[in-house]
């Protein structure tokens, strides 16, 4: 096929377009053995203007893997158009007799393709009846004779056989693409849920690995009714145990080293367990610690990589997807060689979060010294100090009005307190009995008050959008019920509290 350059100098007997608009010269390619017609323009540059390229013995054409659209004179054994095909765009396909023309009548097969660049046949307002003349293929009158055994019958449904499954091949892979594509979606989104329950459960692993496998209950089939649901939560958790591994990034072993809180282990009755506290961070020094290069502040950031291998649900592509797989994997990773193994794909998440809770240490946490720094965490310095005067609000509320003073008090309201817990730690799924990490959680909320009087607390509980309405407003008012228990029961002085059931809501 000719680049679109300049085109080389012509012949007189080179081969031209005759039309009622003129004589319009081309310069054509012939292609007359099946692998040339297979080949065609695939995975070639655009047609130039003025070439092109006669399918010798072929009544209809596919334009898989084309770069661009082309236009199509469909020709007999002599030359003349029968049919015109405008700008036929990549991964069509076109046969000859295809639909009537002009007067009703179904399209003759035709004898050969000649495919031009696109815009052709409006360029040179060509239609049925032209001609294409070249001396050397096309005799003036009768068509010239065919030597024995030349004839290719069935050319053309050869070529659809070759292509055929590979289109096959390519649509059972993007297929297959989009069930990963929905898989990650859903990993994101249960890597969310754990993050979350990490971050006011203490950074429990058990927590978190325990709403990972709620979160992945849509993966596995979901359900509407509580059997079901059952069913698949248990799915869920089965591939958490064999196939998905958790990783918390943060607080690493190093940053439980620099920012370990004595007072507040024993508080919490951690044992050996060091724990970093999560209270007034915003008053808290930001000094780099000496072993995790990393502040208080970054050390109450809870991050969290989960691997967690994919089963291909497409018939022969999943094979193909695990050769190339184990082509990729160097076994740096024995983690991401166990699930290749497997025959799964594994998909990596990756979530970040602030800590809602103080974090207590792991049974195995994650070394990670001077991140950033080699091993050798160093202070970067200063913060940037500006000459620019602050701003003319002192209480940090510029145009704001400060709220009214009650009568008789000298200072301003206290602004009301919110506190959110996850449910996922709190609670089992479909449970309102508190579990030993909401127990935990409670208990950390009922040191921060330090036995302050409260005129009012709200309690409102909440559920996931899994099962009908009515179900969840009343599972999430028994849950608020039983918070509001332990409060009450374990040293909350408060007088009055208001129970709320919001559901999904």
């Amino acid at each position: 096929m000719f680049q679109p350059t300049a085109a080389p100098p012509r012949t007189p007997d080179g081969a031209s377009l005759l039309s009622r608009s003129g004589v319009h010269h081309l310069d054509v390619r012939r292609a007359a053995t099946f692998g040339a017609r297979l080949r065609g323009l695939m995975l070639r540059p655009p047609l130039a203007p003025d070439a092109g390229l006669l399918l010798a013995d072929c009544p209809g054409v596919h334009t898989a893997f084309m770069r661009c659209a082309i236009d199509l004179l469909y020709l007999d054994r002599h030359g003349v158009v029968l049919k015109c095909v405008a700008d036929l765009r990549p991964w069509r396909a076109s046969d000859s007799r295809a639909g009537r023309d002009a007067a009703g009548r179904r399209h003759r097969r035709a004898a050969h393709t000649l495919e031009l660049a696109a815009g052709s046949i409006a360029r040179w307002q060509l239609a049925p009846g032209d001609r294409l003349r070249h001396p050397l293929w096309f005799a003036p009158a009768a068509p010239p004779p065919r030597q024995p055994g030349r004839r290719q019958r069935g050319a053309a449904l050869i070529e659809l056989v070759v292509v055929g499954p590979l289109l096959t091949m390519m649509g059972l892979g993007v297929t297959q693409y989009s069930q990963l594509f929905f898989a990650k979606n859903q990993l994101n989104h249960a890597t969310m849920l754990a993050a979350r329950a990490g971050s006011v459960g203490n950074a429990s692993i058990d927590s978190i690995k325990q709403a990972y496998a709620a979160g992945l209950v849509p993966l596995f089939g979901g359900g509407s009714n509580a059997a079901e649901l059952a069913e698949s939560l248990a799915n869920a958790r089965k591939s958490v145990d064999e196939n998905a591994y958790v990783d918390m990034l943060n607080p690493t072993k190093e940053a439980f080293a620099d920012f370990n809180d004595p007072a507040l282990q024993a508080t919490l009755k951690t044992g050996s367990k060091r724990v970093i506290s999560n209270r007034g961070l915003a008053f808290k020094s930001q000094q780099v610690g000496a072993t995790s290069g990393e502040t208080i502040q970054d050390a109450n950031l809870i991050k969290l990589r989960i691997i967690h291998g994919i089963s291909p649900a497409v018939p022969i592509v999943g094979r193909i997807y695990k050769a190339y797989l184990q082509w990729q994997d160097t076994g740096e990773d024995p983690r991401m060689t166990n699930l290749i193994s497997k025959g799964l794909v594994p998909v990596v998440s990756h979530v970040t979060l602030q800590m809602q809770s103080d974090a207590i240490e792991p049974a195995t946490p994650t070394s990670s010294p001077g991140a950033g720094n080699g091993g050798s965490p160093t202070d970067p310095g200063d913060p940037p100090v500006t000459s620019q005067p602050p701003p003319d609000c002192p209480q940090g509320s510029c145009g704001e009005s400060p709220p009214p003073t009650p009568p008789g008090d000298g200072g301003y309201c206290q602004a009301p307190i919110v506190t959110n817990l996850s449910a996922d730690t709190l609670f089992g799924f479909d449970q309102a009995n508190l579990q030993i990490s909401g127990i935990l959680q409670l208990k950390s909320l009922l040191a921060s008050a330090r036995g302050q009087h409260y005129d009012s607390l709200t309690v409102t509980g909440y559920t996931d959008q899994i099962g009908s309405d009515a179900y969840n407003l009343d599972l999430s008012r028994r849950r608020a019920q039983a918070v509001r228990d332990y409060l009450i029961d374990n040293g909350l002085v408060v007088d009055h509290v208001d129970v709320v059931g919001a559901g999904a809501t």
